[in-house]
């Protein structure tokens, strides 16, 4: 025990440990975990405290060009070889029978994760860790993993979502590119409960695009961010937000665009004392 709290403690201070209203990370978080101490109770058990300190926030006023998405000028190999894979998501979202069974049925190695909230949002995280650097992703995404299929992937997800608790909410697939220093990027995609598995599908065969802006990232060759975040929205990728030396950039796009947050959780983004500051585009 007192190895795990050493181990949160130094994941506070030497990564960028964010704060989500519950856990809702289409949205820039709005504060971060800095710093912390572990304290012995009375009764000899070790607690850690952790510090926060608020992110502060910027919304551009005009559209700009994706500072990530533009790689330098030399030739670039396209990648070759397969990538791992796993797939992240809170069993609360189902009753423990129906959760048995959407493990049972994953066509990748699934991970339970723990969101504290009353019911967390229903997302599934495709998670991939990032070995890679300058590298051309052509065509699908998707068959970098082998013998797994887009379609097959995107109908699982779309039909374990209509099995699970409270299924008339909206739900979203995040694929996560994972890089080093608990930075990330990744790519949102909003989906309804009437909705099929069609832009699930296009998302990921397009994914590519995503990994080639982490691999960019990787070699520090844009500019350096500790977390990237796309949107899916007609057909395409669009720059919604990223965080750069602790500050939260929102594009026009994402203000003008992004989706509401009681599709997924019926509150407000911002907490009470959180505010947005409006800066010009080029400014970020």
């Amino acid at each position: 025990m007192p190895e795990a709290l050493e181990g949160m403690l130094r994941q506070a201070r030497e990564g960028f440990v964010v704060m989500n209203i519950e856990h809702l990370n289409v949205y820039p978080p709005f504060a971060r975990w800095s710093d912390g101490e572990i304290r012995t109770l009375d009764d000899g058990e070790k607690q850690i405290y952790l510090f926060g300190e608020p992110i502060e926030q910027y919304v551009a006023t005009a559209d700009v060009p994706d500072p990530f998405g533009s790689a330098p000028d030399v030739d670039i190999a396209p990648f070759e070889g397969h990538i791992k894979a796993s797939i992240e998501a809170e069993p609360r979202n189902f009753d423990q029978d129906t959760w048995a069974s959407v493990r049972a049925e994953s066509p990748l190695p699934i991970k339970e994760v723990s969101k504290w909230s009353a019911l967390p949002p229903l997302e599934w995280l495709l998670a991939i860790p990032v070995i890679w650097g300058l590298k051309r992703f052509a065509g699908s995404f998707l068959d970098r993993l082998g013998s797994l299929s887009a379609e097959g992937l995107a109908s699982w997800i779309r039909n374990s979502s209509q099995r699970s608790l409270d299924a008339q909410r909206d739900r979203y697939l995040t694929i996560s590119m994972e890089l080093d220093g608990y930075r990330w990027v990744r790519g949102f995609v909003p989906f309804g409960p009437d909705d099929d598995e069609t832009v699930i599908k296009e998302a990921l065969d397009s994914a590519g695009y995503l990994a080639e802006v982490a691999g960019l990232q990787n070699e520090g060759a844009t500019q350096n961010a500790q977390q990237i975040a796309y949107v899916f929205d007609g057909l395409e990728w669009h720059l919604a937000w990223f965080i750069r030396d602790g500050v939260a950039y929102q594009t026009r796009y994402f203000a003008d665009h992004m989706p509401q947050p009681e599709r997924f959780l019926g509150q407000p983004y911002l907490p009470d004392g959180v505010e947005q500051q409006e800066i010009p585009g080029d400014e970020s």
